[in-house]
């Protein structure tokens, strides 16, 4: 029987509610990086009296955490299966683990099989408008039921300014889409200092280098720095040098996963020391395998990475994190340094050493908290608001400035946004216009604030 930790009851307990509801809206539970989420999955398929469908972002998470469910579920699992075109397999089951690409034309089939629950992993990698490929399946399937899980509750959004260029910036799941989108809720949040305090993270120390970030760009849509950008600024601050100063002296790490900006920069350093190795995106899998089951052994000390074990690595004895490369992406600085976060016997503290400006751009991990106020939002060190404002703002607006955003926002709006009355008092509009946009505006959650100001009007 799982012995659950004090920091589980009460999320796997909403999640059995949730699925338990008679129509819930699609919603979120927030749970940081080590929390669980097989434990959870367990839980709520033990719960479920109906058939839950389990989507998975991908093959290698999907055989993962099949593996953690059966493992973890010992003597209370459900009969669980695989539907997945990767694995050559397509059992439906009391709890089916599937791929979206799998599944994505099948709502019909699962809809008749009596599928009603989802459970979604990793929620912020899907994209959330509704005519997407997830969009399209759950309205085939007829699901009613809808739970997402994830650590970063955040998706990038493009967007444009006055002048008509783009920009990018991070906004909640819950947040308005022009598409629609999947999440309306979000009825638990595990903050990430609850794991330190309660002892369930790996204490964390950083070391930051100091990084002339003035070479990197952004690229077109503002939301990450180009690769061209992040290898010049590399080079600039000292290369493959500041690396070999970080590995030289820490050699009591015993388990160090280092992100470089090129393949051919983890080449030339994997040459310079035994019992190293590299790993990047484009290598056989069946190497790729041998590598980490090496690194897991011991029998590699040191993993050179480009752009591969940002995520979906898990590895408790990491005890150690060279941070080589600058991100724009604080949900890839978050799942970076999340890999280093295991509670694991044989390591007292991770050390992240960065080298290229994340710290000082995002602040530490376990700063990270959201929160909601008039809407939700994510904030980092000091205070920082990280959603919700472009990209490129990040750091210059704190949590305190959103209590002065909220206010104004609350405030009825007093002149025409838009059409041949713009820029006009909403009072000084002619009655039967005003009424006749009452009466024939599509109004929804977007527009409300309007529809509510003109009624205002009216009254008074």
């Amino acid at each position: 029987m799982i012995q659950l930790r004090s920091n589980q009851t009460v999320p796997i307990q909403k999640a059995i509610g949730f699925f338990n509801e008679a129509k819930p809206k699609p919603s979120l539970i927030v749970l940081p990086t080590a929390w669980g989420k097989s434990i959870l999955t367990a839980y709520v398929a033990r719960n479920c009296k109906d058939k839950l469908l389990v989507l998975q972002p991908s093959k290698e998470l999907l055989e993962q955490n099949i593996r953690k469910y059966y493992a973890l579920c010992d003597g209370m699992a459900v009969n669980a299966g695989i539907y997945s075109a990767s694995f050559r397999r397509k059992e439906i089951a009391q709890v089916t683990y599937a791929t979206i690409g799998s599944i994505k034309n099948l709502g019909e089939k699962f809809r008749e099989m009596g599928f009603t629950k989802m459970l979604i992993d990793e929620a912020h990698l899907y994209p959330r408008e509704a005519d997407s490929m997830l969009g399209k399946f759950l309205r085939d399937s007829g699901i009613t039921h809808v739970l997402g899980i994830t650590a970063t509750p955040v998706k990038l959004q493009q967007n444009y300014d006055q002048s008509g260029s783009t920009y990018s910036k991070l906004v909640m799941l819950t947040s308005r889409s022009k598409k629609g989108n999947f999440f309306k809720e979000i009825i638990h949040v595990g903050q990430v200092q609850e794991m330190v305090e309660l002892g369930y993270w790996s204490r964390l120390r950083y070391e930051a280098a100091d990084f002339d970030g003035s070479l990197l760009v952004y690229n077109t849509s503002k939301s990450e720095f180009t690769e061209e950008s992040v290898l010049r600024a590399y080079n600039a601050n000292g290369g493959a040098q500041g690396i070999v100063e970080a590995l030289d002296n820490h050699t009591d790490r015993q388990h160090i996963l280092v992100f470089c900006p090129s393949v051919q920069d983890a080449i030339n350093l994997s040459a310079r020391y035994s019992g190293s190795a590299v790993i990047y995106g484009d290598m056989n899998a069946a190497e790729r395998t041998s590598i980490i089951e090496g690194f897991k052994a011991g029998r590699i000390r040191v993993i050179f990475n480009v752009r591969v074990l940002s995520t979906g690595f898990d590895y408790t004895g990491i005890d150690c994190i060279i941070l080589g490369i600058s991100t724009a992406s604080i949900a890839l600085y978050y799942q970076i340094i999340g890999r280093a976060t295991r509670i694991d016997r044989d390591k007292e503290d991770a050390l992240i050493i960065d080298l290229g400006g994340n710290v000082s751009r995002f602040g530490r991990v376990e700063d990270i908290t959201f929160e909601k106020g008039r809407i939700w939002r994510m904030f980092g060190s000091g205070g920082r608001l990280l959603s919700g404002i472009p990209i490129t703002d990040i750091g210059k607006i704190t949590r305190e400035d959103t209590a002065h955003i909220d206010a104004k926002a609350e405030q009825p709006i007093a002149t025409m946004p838009f059409g041949k009355y713009k820029g006009e008092r909403l009072a000084d509009i002619p009655l039967n216009y005003r009424q006749w946009m009452l009466r024939t505006f599509e109004w929804n959650a977007r527009n409300e604030k309007l529809r509510q100001s003109l009624i205002a009007t009216l009254n008074n």
